[in-house]
């Protein structure tokens, strides 16, 4: 049995502390790893495994691991076997993301013997080639293996936070492993995760699965029977002669043995020589601080099971990329988080409206002070206000009277605002205080009148005529419109 005080939570954890647990129950057995993220990292807390064979007795186990660090508020994630999946490598003729999804749903349909409706998919795209097409991992699995599996957290009024593929646990968990000695992956490697009753080959690449096929040989047949080693070879050579015809990838560079303990001796000169791979065994005891402490399951079955996908969940759930939750329940988590947001939402606007009306009420408040304030200012300034005023008018009639008007230079400038581009002016006669008289050219003779009509309007003339409006012929070939305008000056002060 493990440590007592590893398995109990501190009643008055950081509220920054919170707990990852990863769920799996594969055959006979129960597995569940807790991982502990705070402010210094990760830390282990758990590694159980419980053998169970009837309802009841997957009941009780149940009650006594939830009852002894599980809280509602806990991050739980289920693994399911790999051995429970169908999983297809395709190639689709596509790389747009909705032409993509539909391809799929009609893949998944033909991937299974069940029905549409019976099955949960989903996938994950490990490459796009510049061909325009899409290399994806197909995972189906039947609806009701799910569905069990969120039978059994619902009965103890806990909710699961995704339900992954085992593969990418035991990926994740190579990873952390492999990490801890900084060893260098120069191409695709392949892990074998040997567990009790079947083992999972899988092929990874730049940090994704890219390959995987559950072999029926566990740890419980290599044990039985001297043969099933060779067995359990061949299988392997199979998988990987699958891998390579399907061309998902480059060859495989070396082979990693994770999971239960066994006869290695044996093992990995057997595979070694049928592979011609170079074999590498890996133990996440001896890899991972703190995991033999942690490891709680019966002295006799030690060695017998593999922890790597439920590590590997807890350790990192979001790695997996896929999710196998049915979409019923998506969507029913999905309405109670924004029942809950619309909730917050409300809440936050009645305390902003609260607020703000507050607010105005402190600036309507200040604003009238300030009015009442400014009120008594006017009263006592009033009298130096209307004087001023008074001295402002007799300033503007005295100016007015001293303000030269009809200047040449004024009249200039009223004609250069007035003056149409379609008007050429060829000379101005300015005569001081009498009138101005306008000699040029234009296409039209509408254009013309135009011009009068404009000048009528200024200030600066009155009684505006045209004196002489005769049309000629220019060295183009085009009519031209000769005129002569007389606009008397109106007098100062005249309306």
């Amino acid at each position: 049995m493990g440590n007592p005080a590893r398995i109990l939570l501190r009643p008055f954890q950081s509220r920054r502390q919170r707990t990852t647990t990863a769920l799996e129950l594969s055959g006979e057995w129960l597995k569940l790893a807790q991982v502990e993220v705070g402010a210094k990292g990760k830390r282990l807390l758990r590694l159980i495994a419980r053998p169970v064979a009837p309802q009841e007795e997957l009941s009780q186990t149940l009650v006594d691991l939830f009852k002894t660090g599980m809280s509602s508020a806990d991050s739980i994630v289920i693994s399911i076997p790999r051995n429970l999946v169908t999983v297809r490598n395709l190639q689709l003729p596509t790389a747009d993301p909705h032409e993509l999804k539909e391809m799929i749903d009609l893949q998944a349909a033909k991937q299974t013997p069940y029905a549409k409706e019976e099955i949960i998919a989903d996938f994950q795209v490990v490459r796009r080639s510049p061909e325009g097409y899409t290399d994806v991992v197909l995972i189906t699995t039947h609806r009701s293996v799910s569905n069990r599996c969120l039978k059994i957290l619902d009965d103890f009024h806990l909710k699961a936070a995704g339900i992954r593929l085992s593969s990418h646990g035991v990926l994740s968990s190579w990873q952390l492993m492999r990490g801890a000695t900084r060893d260098e992956e120069r191409g695709p490697t392949a892990v074998l995760d040997i567990d009790s009753n079947f083992s999972d080959f899988l092929v990874t690449r730049s940090g994704a699965v890219t390959f995987t096929k559950a072999l029926s040989i566990g740890s419980a047949k290599l044990a039985e029977e001297e043969n099933e080693i060779e067995k359990l070879a061949e299988e392997i050579q199979r998988a990987v002669d699958i891998y390579e015809s399907e061309r998902v990838g480059q060859g495989i560079t070396k082979l990693v043995v994770t999971g239960a303990e066994v006869d290695l001796a044996r093992l990995i000169p057997s595979l070694t020589a049928k592979l011609r791979l170079p074999v590498q065994r890996v133990s996440l005891v001896e890899r991972l601080p703190g995991a033999r402490e942690a490891m709680d399951l019966p002295e006799a079955q030690r060695g017998s099971v593999s922890f790597a996908a439920v590590l590997g969940l807890a350790w990192n759930a979001e790695s997996a990329g896929i999710d196998l939750t049915p979409q019923e329940v998506r969507l029913r988590e999905a309405l109670e988080h924004k029942g809950r947001a619309i909730m917050v939402m409300g809440i936050l606007g009645v305390s902003i409206l609260t607020a703000l009306t507050a607010l105005v009420s402190q600036h309507v408040y200040f604003k009238k002070q300030y009015l009442e304030q400014l009120d008594g200012e006017i009263s006592r300034t009033q009298q130096a206000v209307n004087d001023v005023e008074a001295l402002k008018k007799k300033l503007k009639i005295i100016r007015a009277a001293e303000r030269l008007e009809n200047s040449s230079l004024e009249i200039l400038s009223v004609l250069h605002r007035s003056t149409p581009p379609e008007i050429y002016l060829r000379t101005i006669a300015f005569e001081e205080q009498s009138q101005v008289v306008l000699k040029g050219m234009a296409q039209k003779m509408s254009t013309v009148f135009e011009f009068v009509s404009t000048l009528e309007k200024l200030p600066n003339f009155r009684q505006v005529k045209t004196k002489n409006a005769t049309r000629s012929g220019s060295k183009d070939g085009s009519d031209e419109i000769e005129f002569e305008i007389t606009c008397p000056l109106a007098k100062k002060n005249e309306t």
